[in-house]
């Protein structure tokens, strides 16, 4: 087996076999090889969407995205369309309501089978359990180290290593140390799309889910919010609106969770609500008065801060002074955020390489050395956006790596 490649690309998942079908296509006949680290490539794909593989969406607008891709605006314009890749492949698509892709047969399995296919018949070679350890450039060519002794030269280098989420040990941070002694500029990755641990959790919403309007609001003044399903377990808070917010959470910063558990709905109709209750079902538990406001296990811990002997009063007992404090709970409900789930939990990192190419996703730092997918610092929200982007990344490095390649 030959050691030697027009275009060596580290990584053999989404955004790495995308690349590598990008410069097949540009450039026919080079020699293109993956080194992954993993047994096989793509694993990480089958886990995609609850094993149905949510690989794009139908909207795909920077607003989707963190403030740093839009130096990539291009590029998502440029490979927008993830439908008709796909079709190109042999591999369809369907739609749902809220606009996600997803494979026809709605199996992530399909996404993976068709790429790996894809790259065989392409040509490029595609080296498993390869761990790089060190990237080395002397005057236009790359040398490469493997943990095994191996090494492999090539003429342009793609690093589509991902990150550590959903990994139990991440293997690259030998490479990454070896690119920022080069002058590769790097932000530590950290946990997104995952979940917030928040301190005094009331153990009587473990397990609950509540609709809400969330609001993380951190210590520096900034605030984010979303809207959607809150999900309680023990110790955390989890649902797609909380993991979206965790893309805003700095590491090691403080900041609050703030709920409102009936968005939409004024102050003085919760209010009028509970008078109402007061006046047609004096006589019962007032431990239920919120009953048809929130879930159950909601209303009785918004109603036991507010009024700790709740339990024993009934309903037109309720003061002024309390039905404002429960309404003001409603509405603004806090919980300190003690941090995030670990990088295992996480669906994609934060973080990245800093300096690619807003176009070609080349290192500004490293001339023939380019990045995509998860190493590049862009990340996305949930719904499809974070394969959107490896998808048009890997195929917007792999044809501007193919394009530099020197005629034979």
């Amino acid at each position: 087996m030959k050691n030697d490649a027009d275009i060596l690309i580290i990584g053999a998942g989404a955004s790495g076999m995308a690349a590598a079908l990008e410069a097949g296509r540009v450039r026919p006949g080079s020699r293109i090889v993956l080194l992954e680290r993993a047994d096989r490539p793509g694993k990480k794909l089958l886990t995609t969407g609850n094993g149905r593989c949510n690989l794009s969406n139908r909207e795909t607008g920077l607003s989707c995205y963190n403030p740093g891709a839009e130096r990539f605006s291009s590029v998502l314009e440029r490979y927008g369309d993830d439908r008709g890749f796909f079709r190109s492949l042999g591999l369809l698509t369907k739609e749902d309501r809220e606009g996600r892709i997803y494979p026809l047969s709605g199996q992530a399995s399909a996404v993976l089978d068709t790429l790996r296919f894809a790259v065989s018949d392409s040509g490029a070679e595609v080296i498993c359990s390869a761990e790089v350890t060190q990237i080395e450039k002397e005057d236009s060519r790359f040398t490469v180290y493997v943990s095994d002794g191996r090494k492999f030269t090539a003429d342009k280098v793609i690093i589509a290593a991902g990150s550590p989420a959903g990994a139990h040990g991440f293997g690259n941070e030998r490479m990454i140390t070896s690119l920022t002694g080069n002058g590769v500029p790097f932000r530590p990755f950290s946990p997104a799309l995952v979940y917030l641990t928040v301190r005094d959790l009331p153990a009587q919403l473990k397990g609950v889910r509540a609709q809400a309007e969330v609001s993380l609001v951190c210590e520096d003044g900034r605030s984010f919010t979303e809207t959607g399903e809150v999900q309680f377990a023990d110790g955390y808070v989890s649902g797609i609106c909380v993991m979206d917010l965790s893309r805003k959470l700095d590491e090691g910063s403080r900041a609050e969770l703030v709920m409102d558990f009936c968005p939409g709905i004024s102050r003085e109709d919760i209010r009028d609500s509970i008078e109402t209750a007061m006046k047609t079902r004096g006589e019962s538990p007032a431990s239920a008065v919120l009953a048809g406001l929130v879930p159950k296990a909601v209303g009785e811990t918004i109603l036991r801060s507010a009024c700790s002997d709740i339990f024993r009063r009934k309903t037109a007992s309720l003061t002024a002074g309390e039905i404002g404090a429960v309404t003001d709970l409603i509405k603004n409900y806090r919980f300190e955020v003690s941090g995030k789930g670990p990088f295992r939990s996480a669906q994609i990192c934060t973080g990245g390489a800093g300096d690619a190419d807003g176009s070609t996703l080349g290192s500004q730092a490293c001339r023939g050395l380019y990045f995509c997918g998860e190493f590049v610092d862009v990340d996305g929200r949930c719904g499809g956006y974070n394969l959107h982007w490896a998808w048009a990344s890997g195929r917007a490095a792999g044809a501007a790596a193919a394009a530099a390649l020197k005629e034979p």
